[in-house]
This record gives C-alpha cells, structure tokens and sequence, in this order.
C-alpha cells in the first residue's frame, strides 16, 4: 500500500523512514488520523523487518473493557474468572518472536497501561492468575488518532509510557494533504475488487470523477476513498463512472432511475433500495434487512442479485 502505491512525496519519504525504523528491534508508535492506513503501516514494519517470518498480530485496544483486554493481551490460567475453564494464550504469546501491533492505545485505562509498561520494559509478564513469569520477544508497534499530548497533560496517559512506545514516531498524513495519491489509491481498489471478484463488470473512472474526487476533503480517508469506489464500482449501471455516480457528499448526485421499461424501473428501484439500505447501516446485511422489513434471506437473494448485475 505504502511502497507501492503512493505516489506523493510526503508517503514515499514516509515509506523509506518506515523501512529503516523497521531494522530497529525497538517501540514504534504510529499517528494519524482515523482511515489513514496505520494498521497498514504497522504491517508494513513488520515486513521489512528481520521479524517478517514470524507473526503479525493485532489487537484493537478499544473493543474490551479491561477485564477482556488484560485477557487477551496476556492470556489467563484455568479458573482466572467466571467463565474461564481453560488456559488461554494472550496475543503476546502468539506473537512470540514476531510483532504485536496495539491500535487506539488512547483508548487503554491507567491501570492498563501501568501494567503495559513492565511488558514495554522488561519483556515480561504473567498470565492472569498465573505465577510463572514469560519472557516475551515481541516488538510492539501502537497507534492512535487520539491526542495524547492533551491526555498526559490531563493526567490521563501515562508520560512514561508514551516515552517507551515511542522509540520512533510514525505520523500519517491525511488524504487531504496527498491529494495526487488518490488516482493511484483508486486504481488499486479497482484491481482489488477484480481480484475478489473475477467476473464483475469492467468500469472507467471519467477523468472529470477523479478530479471531483481528488476536490473532495475525504474526512475518513483512505477508508473512506475504498468505500466510496467500490460502491459506484459495484453498482453502477454504466460502464464508465461519471461525477453525478459519486455520492452527494463529493457531489455527485442521489441515486436515479435511468430505465426506459417498467420492468427495469422496478429492478433498479429494487436495487436502490437495497444499496441505500446498505450504506445506512454501515454495510450491515442483517440491519439493512431489518430496515428493509425483510427477512434476511431475502435480503441476500436480492443483494447477490444486484451485486452480479
């Protein structure tokens, strides 16, 4: 994504501090805002890292309360909580040898992350309930869109844990301020989509939807841009993509009928429902069904549909 794709100044600098940080067995704390890509990057370091063979795991600090965390960070012995009847690894120890990338460390509680940080030293740790110590090998890759800056000020992240995560500092920036990526970045999502799918309708970006999409201020960004083409990709009705296919938001225009039958009408009404209904629900099938008042397998038969048309 990093190396290979970005065209502008600004990332492919990025990329060749990222390559030379990725030698270093040390902490690396990536910035940026949401949708930039730091899950991405953060696998981009472990690959061109001497850890490459070893593995890349993940874990999104905001999906668990601490109970959960400390259990999935650490694993737990047999008995540890209600609910635990067996030994569980935590990810550090599936990551043994390799890399464990952190995302939304702005999101850990205090007493996490006094605890996070005797790993962050030391490379030790126990298990919940446990009494044997492991030594871990793992290089810790974090990241966050959150201002710590403002959260230690405010006494809510800990100084000396920023200090030790950030041996070095990644900082992303928004699409917004590499605007000439996002022809390239298109392009990609385009050939990821052939890919995935073989047999799906070949279409052009006009050159006039490009410029329109690269005027466009793209809050989520790159999340946000991948989203967008393969939804005027998917479900478009013509072969070429013109500005009015884009969402209003970038504006284009709202979904229209461009059928001459009644029959067809009907079909691509059917369909605007089915994709208005998608994009409400942020792509989830069973909410969309439920909008819809239809059941959910009526909702796939006409998703399956109208994806393949």
């Amino acid at each position: 994504m990093f190396k290979g794709i970005a065209r502008s100044k600004v990332m492919k600098d990025l990329a060749a501090k990222a390559a030379q940080i990725a030698r270093i067995p040390r902490p690396v704390m990536i910035r940026g805002e949401r949708g930039t890509g730091k899950e991405l990057m953060a696998d981009f370091i472990h690959k061109a890292s001497p850890r490459v063979d070893k593995k890349f795991i993940a874990i999104n600090c905001a999906a668990f309360n601490d109970e959960l965390l400390n259990s999935e960070i650490y694993g737990h012995e047999r008995g540890a909580f209600t609910g635990a009847d067996s030994r569980k690894i935590g990810r550090l120890e599936q990551a043994s040898g390799g890399t464990l990338f952190m995302d939304e460390i702005g999101n850990m509680s205090l007493s996490f992350q006094e605890r996070i940080l005797r790993v962050v030293e030391y490379q030790k740790f126990e298990r919940l309930s446990g009494t044997e110590t492991i030594q871990a090998d793992v290089r810790i890759v974090s990241a966050t869109n959150a201002d710590l800056e403002e959260m230690m000020d405010e006494n809510l992240f800990r100084r000396d844990l920023y200090d030790r995560l950030t041996f070095a500092e990644i900082k992303i920036p928004p699409l917004r301020q590499r605007r000439e990526d996002i022809p390239h970045l298109i392009v990609h999502f385009v050939r990821c989509l052939h890919k995935e799918i073989p047999n799906i309708v070949t279409r052009t970006f006009k050159r006039e939807t490009v410029e329109q999409m690269m005027d466009y201020h793209w809050p989520g960004n790159i999340r946000e841009l991948k989203n967008v083409v393969e939804r005027v990709y998917l479900y478009g009705e013509e072969n070429v993509i013109v500005p009015d296919c884009l969402p209003k938001e970038i504006g284009g225009s709202t979904f229209t009928i461009t059928a001459d039958s009644f029959d067809e009408k009907v079909e691509q009404f059917k369909k605007k429902l089915i994709f208005e209904a998608l994009e409400a629900t942020g792509s989830n099938q069973r909410a969309a069904a439920e909008k819809l008042e239809m059941t959910y397998d009526q909702f796939r038969h006409f998703y399956r549909k109208f994806k393949e048309s």
